[in-house]
C-alpha cells in the first residue's frame, strides 16, 4: 500500500482521537512557548539560541557560497552588500516546528525506541529545510528586494511546516504501529 493510500484508508476509516490531541497538543505548546513572552523571553534569552542562530547562519551562508554568491557572514547576519542581507532572528531557528514536530511525536503511536532516533532527526531534518528556506530568502532578497516580505511571510515558510507534514505522515505510516 503506497503513502498516499494509506492516508486515505487512515482518514476515510474511523477518526483516531490520539492522533488529533497530539496534533492540538503539539500546536499549543508551541504557541505556549513561542508567543507568550513568561516562556518565550528565558528560551530567547539562552546561550543555546544564540548558537543556534549562529550555526543556522553559517549553513545558510554555506549552501549560498555554494549557489555561486559571493557574501560576509557576521554572527547570525549573511551580508550579500552593505546595505543586503539577512539575519536569524529568534522567530526564524525553527523552534516553533520543532516544539510541534517533537510533542506530536511523543504522543503519537509508537514504540519509544522507535521515538529516541526518529524525533532527533526530525529535528535535523526539520533545521536543513530551515537552512534551505533561509537562502532562497537571502538570494531572492539579493536579487529583488522587493520580493522580500511575501517570499519570507508566505513563499518559503510553506516549505518548512510542509517538511514537519512529510515526517508526521511518514511517522505515522510506518511507526506508529
Amino acid at each position: 500500500m503506497s503513502l498516499a493510500q494509506s492516508i486515505i484508508k487512515y482518514f476515510t476509516s474511523k477518526f483516531n482521537w490520539r492522533i488529533a490531541s497530539a496534533f492540538l497538543t503539539g500546536a499549543i505548546a508551541s504557541a505556549l512557548l513561542m508567543d507568550f513572552p513568561f516562556f518565550s523571553t528565558p528560551i530567547k534569552n539562552a546561550a543555546i539560541t544564540e548558537t543556534v542562530s549562529n550555526i543556522l547562519a553559517a549553513s545558510t551562508a554555506l549552501v549560498i557560497e555554494i549557489a555561486g554568491y559571493d557574501i560576509a557572514l557576521n554572527e547570525n547576519s549573511i551580508f550579500f552588500t552593505d546595505n543586503n542581507g539577512i539575519y536569524f532572528a529568534f522567530g526564524c531557528l525553527g523552534y516553533r516546528q520543532i516544539i510541534w514536530f517533537s510533542v506530536f511525536l511523543l504522543i503519537s503511536p509508537g514504540k519509544p525506541l522507535h521515538k529516541l532516533w526518529y524525533i532527533p532527526l526530525g529535528i535535523i531534518i526539520i533545521q536543513f529545510s530551515n537552512i534551505l528556506r533561509a537562502a532562497i530568502i537571502g538570494i531572492s532578497n539579493f536579487l529583488n528586494p522587493e520580493t522580500f516580505e511575501i517570499i519570507h511571510a508566505q513563499g518559503t515558510i510553506w516549505f518548512v511546516y510542509g517538511t514537519v507534514l512529510l515526517l508526521w505522515l511518514f511517522w505515522l505510516h510506518f511507526f506508529r504501529k
